[in-house]
């Protein structure tokens, strides 16, 4: 086994929850290799003053940023009546960098999965401390953030130290289903975080003082939680693939306990059962991941001194990659003095939240929560470390140099590119063995196309799994340059969704990749990646779920880019809500976020002209409006609001827009808010507005009963009220093509 390589001093990130004692540990030095007795001490520290280069997300509630709002500060005081806003926290909780909190939120998405698989004693110890799925429920908040600055060297050999790394725990059975699972046809994802999205908006509504759509104070880019809750969502619905390796496992946990009469025993069994038994990966999963052993021992019955000796014939039989774990047996409650709550799972699937309950976005009871003995914790987080520092990544990183040394090396190189040629063209270098369909199988003649993948000992499959480990050990360097050999293998077996995926996480990898971009040619580049990624996706495989996935992230990564790549983060924007691939919740923050794209471009050399203020004024306009027909008047109050402040420029004296027709719709929409507010709360209108409102004048109260069947200001992409899709777009088109002449001009 190899050891991992060089690190720097460790310094401890922020504790996962209220009451988690905060951790520091031991020094190391580059010149200094890990061993495995490194650990984390116990000795409580206090929180680091300075910034981190990359600022560690906190799994709290109440550190959720706010709602997003255009960089420019606010002016003037806005006519939209205030509703029901309050705070998320302090003012200085926004000061972090949206772009920096949401491309971190999409990378820690890709993060290496390891499966856990557990002998029954220890799932029954773990249940009596109240974890009724046993062990891996026990570990799985703890894996999500790894304490600790993790230290990862890169293809060239220099390392960078990353303090939000994380890893995905899940039972080892989740791999062994078949990407073709009924139950995913049974339960579509999209319409599941539709669900989970509308069941949170109910929670807000049931909470003093309304739903949670506030504004920034500071005048600072953030994202909103309810935006934050749907990408969380939109990148947990990913399954097992054979197209990408992402969730397949890169090692597997195997545990028994102490209370086990034949410990070692019951551990080859366990990986027998993993290698050629019921936990045995399909074949187009590589059998070939890390195996980490683990003894449990019960602190309050079993003898320390019995465990620590059967600990070491484990090292000596199975290696270093074992880990002695020391758990209390007994079930800690809130009363007990050294009780710590255990964090909730960021990376919930939409199945999974609506069985349970719904993730609060505000700071609410803990009621109903599980809690652990602060030696429990600090055991398990130990553990973790240990298991990720010492084990996970240096296998990683030792996978991915065998692999860029025997196979990607070779193809890169003359011989490689003329052998990919004479495949193309002339059908010669067709593999080591013929296709498993007998009918060709594609150029390459590996790529079974009767099931839709690739054997995982085939080139296609090493590349694509090293590529995908180079992208989560964060080389984005490495993975874009490797998806980009594998785009023309794909394209030439006719393998669509790998082709698609090969496309869509090449162009990712290049827009997180700090270095380039900056030219015009490069981000035409990037939109034609998107643009064939999509096609394959939903055209092809007629898969909607990758395809909005793809979509999404091209908009948070182009509009994270600024200036002009901003501008084409809101075309992508308005082409998944074009697609109807979003539900009509997903299309009130789509559109927002179409806003919000706009109002980030700043303007040229200082001056009005190159900005998008008054487009991102009239997207907000049109999400106030959908959410006003989801009945959501407190976000649509939101919306109007910041439409008025980006409206501002073009504002006369008394506040009123220069053209007739937008000054009567925003007085709609003003109306609808109010009386929408008035009819949530069940209140009766003109009690509550006086004799002397304007509810009361005869032409308002005509309006009111012409309200209900006012036509939406946004259409449907599936219905666009008579208007054809190329229609629409060429109005848009048409509107672009203004601001072009006018800033020439």
């Amino acid at each position: 086994m190899t050891s991992p390589g060089d690190a720097t001093p460790v310094k401890p990130p922020p504790s996962f929850s209220p009451g988690v004692p905060r951790v520091a540990s031991k020094t190391r030095y580059p010149n200094q290799r890990r061993d495995s007795t490194t650990s984390i001490d116990s000795d409580r520290v206090e929180p680091r003053l300075g910034p981190s280069p990359t600022p560690p997300l906190s799994n709290t509630h109440s550190d959720l940023p706010i709602r997003a709002a255009s960089p420019h500060g606010r002016s003037g005081r806005s006519s939209t009546p205030q509703i029901g806003r309050r705070s998320l926290g302090s003012p200085l909780d926004g000061r972090a960098d949206a772009a920096l909190d949401t491309r971190s939120l999409i990378v820690r998405s890709f993060s290496p999965v390891i499966g856990v698989y557990a002998s029954a004693d220890t799932d029954e110890l773990v249940r009596q401390k109240g974890f009724k799925d046993g062990f891996c429920e026990l570990i799985r908040p703890f894996g999500e953030n790894v304490p600790g600055k993790l230290v990862i060297r890169d293809s060239v050999g220099s390392s960078r130290g990353w303090e939000d790394y994380g890893i995905r725990f899940v039972d080892l059975e989740e791999s062994s289903r078949a990407p073709n699972d009924p139950n995913l046809e049974r339960n579509p994802p999209l319409p599941q975080i539709e669900a989970v999205l509308e069941k949170q908006l109910d929670l807000a509504d049931s909470l003093p003082g309304g739903p949670l759509h506030t504004k920034d104070p500071l005048g600072l880019s953030t994202t909103s939680p309810l935006y934050k809750l749907y990408l969380r969502q939109l990148l947990s619905i990913a399954t097992a693939s054979p197209h990408e390796t992402f969730r397949h496992p890169v090692a597997s946990v195997i545990a028994t306990s102490s209370r086990n009469p034949a410990p070692l025993e019951s551990l080859r069994q366990l990986y027998a059962d993993t290698n050629n038994g019921n936990r045995k990966v399909p074949a187009w999963i590589h059998p070939e991941y890390l195996r980490y052993y683990v003894l449990v021992h019960d602190e309050d019955r079993d003898d320390i001194s019995e465990s620590t000796k059967l600990y070491d014939q484990m090292k000596r039989h199975f290696g270093l990659h074992c880990h002695l774990l020391r758990l209390r047996s007994n079930q800690c409650v809130v009363t007990d003095d050294d009780s710590v709550q255990v964090p909730e799972c960021e990376w919930l699937s939409p199945s999974e939240r609506l069985a349970g309950r719904a993730e609060p976005l505000v700071d609410l009871d803990s009621d109903g929560l599980l809690y652990l003995f602060e030696s429990d914790v600090m055991a398990i987080k130990s553990f973790i470390r240990e298991l990720v520092a010492q084990s996970v990544i240096p296998f990683m990183e030792n996978k991915v140099a065998v692999w860029n040394d025997r196979v990607a090396s070779r193809r890169r190189g003359i011989s490689g590119r003329f052998m990919s040629m004479s495949r193309k063209w002339a059908g010669f270098g067709s593999g080591s063995r013929p296709s498993l369909t007998g009918s060709g199988g594609g150029a390459s003649g590996n790529y079974n196309v009767a099931h839709g993948y690739y054997d995982y000992d085939n080139d296609e499959a090493l590349l694509r799994r090293m590529a995908d480990y180079a992208f989560m050990l964060r080389d984005w360097k490495l993975s874009s340059s490797t998806y980009e050999l594998l785009r023309s293998d794909y394209a030439n077996d006719k393998a669509w969704k790998h082709h698609a995926g090969a496309y869509e996480m090449c162009a990712v990898s290049t827009l997180l990749n700090p270095v380039g971009l900056g030219t015009k040619t490069k981000l035409e580049n990037i939109d034609q990646m998107l643009e064939t990624a999509c096609y394959s996706y939903l055209t092809r495989c007629s898969d909607g779920p990758n395809s909005l996935r793809c979509l999404t992230l091209a908009v948070e990564l182009l509009r994270s880019r600024g200036g002009s790549a901003a501008e084409s983060a809101a075309k992508w924007a308005m082409r998944a809500m074009d697609l109807g691939l979003v539900e009509p919740i997903g299309q009130g923050l789509l559109s927002e976020r179409v806003s919000a794209c706009y109002a980030s471009r700043p303007p040229v050399n200082g001056v009005r002209w190159g900005s998008r203020r008054r487009k991102a004024g009239m997207w907000s306009l049109l999400a106030a409006d959908m959410w006003l027909r989801l009945g959501k008047p407190a976000l649509a109050s939101a919306c109007l609001e910041e439409a008025e402040r980006l409206y501002a420029d073009v504002l006369g004296s008394d506040g009123n827009f220069p053209m007739p027709e937008m000054q009567t719709l925003v007085e709609n929409l003003r109306l609808s808010v109010k009386v929408g507010y008035l009819e949530a709360r069940g209140l009766d209108i003109k009690e509550e507005t006086g004799s002397t409102d304007p509810l009361d004048n005869e032409e308002t109260s005509e309006k009111l009963d012409r309200r209900t069947n006012r036509r939406s200001l946004i259409m449907n992409p599936l219905d666009t009220g008579g208007l054809s899709l190329p229609t629409v777009q060429a109005g848009r088109d048409a509107d672009n093509q203004g601001n072009d002449d006018f800033e020439r001009a």
